[in-house]
Formats: structure tokens, sequence, C-alpha cells
């Protein structure tokens, strides 16, 4: 188990039930981090899901012991992003740890049939929403003097590129490129910056897919699960506490020495040529 205690975490996209957001939250509350879960909500009331999702994230990581701050942020937006670090200085006075976790996905389609504004859509939450959270960061790091963590989430497909998928394939792979670049400009800071990069994972966008897939073959999603492993070399999912618990190494002392790399956390699916 790692030890991030007295650490200050922020995971965006971490309102989720079953996402990676959640995992890593509480994985890193559980070894010692207290973390500001973050996503984007509509009005932060009684009927916002997403609003009710942090809440729940903010209740768990306090169950485990740690403080906790639900948030609302838009990624995307700049002066969301500067509000969002004003409130988290305000709270806790630091942030050493920022998982860049929030991310989405358009339907199914052709490169050349993708509307210009379903690509935009992508990359101002993949892409540019992870520049402008860890420009902010890195900022705030770097004043601090106290070094820090950037951890992002691509995916596989940054650099393993897939038919249908070109907006987010592009955005993802933005993201690495963007993770080195960013990299070698804070490594004299002691500010590491890395990518985590994952297959196959049971989430909700992972099984929105599935369902796509199983609708567009006529089978059973449970057909489309198994197709699914049976590519993988380890014949098994990802579960999203897997993941979090290679965020939470990357993010301790055990990590420190890693940075500029997308680690590839696939089962062994990257080393398949067919």
């Amino acid at each position: 188990m790692s030890d991030l205690n007295g650490k200050v975490a922020l995971v965006t996209g971490s309102a989720k039930e079953s996402g990676i957001g959640r995992a890593i939250a509480l994985r890193l509350a559980r070894d010692g981090a207290d973390v500001v879960v973050a996503d984007m909500c509509k009005d932060k009331g009684e009927k916002d899901a997403i609003w009710g999702g942090l809440l729940a994230r903010a209740e768990e990581i306090q169950d485990a012991g740690k403080r906790a701050l639900a948030a609302h942020v838009d990624i995307s937006d700049e002066k969301s992003v500067d509000a969002l670090i004003a409130e988290i200085k305000a709270g806790f006075g630091r942030l050493d740890i920022v998982c860049n976790n929030a991310g989405i996905a358009t339907g199914i389609n052709l490169s050349y049939m993708l509307s210009p504004a379903e690509w935009r859509k992508v990359m101002e939450v993949n892409l540019n929403g992870t520049f402008i959270m860890s420009r902010a960061a890195a900022q705030w790091m770097t004043k601090a003097k106290q070094g820090g963590c950037i951890i992002n989430t691509s995916s596989w497909r940054g650099f393993a590129p897939a038919p249908f998928m070109a907006a987010y394939c592009a955005s993802k792979a933005g993201v690495i490129s963007l993770t080195e670049v960013m990299a070698l400009e804070l490594a004299s800071h002691n500010i590491r910056v890395n990518a985590i990069c994952p297959g196959k994972v049971d989430t909700d966008m992972e099984r929105w897919g599935w369902e796509l897939k199983a609708g567009a073959k006529g089978v059973p999603v449970e057909a489309i699960i198994e197709e699914e492993q049976k590519k993988i070399p380890l014949g098994r999912i990802a579960t999203p506490d897997m993941v979090a618990g290679l965020v939470s190494f990357i993010a301790s002392d055990e990590g420190a020495y890693i940075t500029g790399q997308a680690i590839s956390f696939t089962g062994g699916m990257t080393l398949v040529r067919l």
C-alpha cells in the first residue's frame, strides 16, 4: 500500500458510482490523501445526479478517515478551473496530486461522417480540458515549490487506433503527447507528469460501447463481453480498482522516479498483432 499521508489530491470525473474516477478517489483516500472530487454539475441541487454522486464520493472519503471536498468544475472552461483551484486553496492550502480523469466519447462513426461539432466536443473535454487543468495545477505547484504529480487518463487507443473512433483516438493521443512535453518542462520543479492508458475496464462507458456492438450484431451484451475477454492475453477485463492501484503507486514515493510515461494497462492487448 502506498503512503500518501499529508497529500492533497484532486480527481476529476469522479461522480459516477462505477467509474474509474471514484475508484481512484477512494484508493488515494485509503492510502492517506485528502481528496477533492470534481465533476461537471448542472445546478448542484437535490435532483442533480452528478452533484449527488460527488456528495456520495465525499462521504465515502470521509468514512475512510480523510478530509474531502465535492466541487463542480467544467474542465474545458478556464474560469471554472480557476474557481476550483481557488476553492482548493481556501479549503486545503496545498495540492500535491492531480488526476485528470474526466473524459467523454462520441458514438461510433466514420471519421469523414463525424460532425465538426462532435469532434470539437471530444477535444474540448479530453484534450483541452486536460491541458487547462494541468496548466492551472502546474502554475500553483511551481510557485509552491513542493513538487507534485499530475496523472492524465489517456487510453490504449492513444497509441493503438481503431476505426470509427477518430475523435476519441486523436484526443487520447494528444493527451500522451501533452504528458510527455509537460514532464520535460516540469522535471526541474520536481513535478512528475504521467499518463495511464487503460484497455478494457468494466465501466459505464465501456459497457455503453459493448451495448452498441451488441445491438449492431443482434446478440446479447454478454456475448460481446466474452468476445472482448478472448482478445486479452490475460483473459480478463480490468476493474476500476485495478486502475486505481496503478494511480496510487505512481503518485507515491515508490513511483517517484517515473515521469513522462504513457503506461499501458491492457492485460497484454498491445502485444497482440492480428
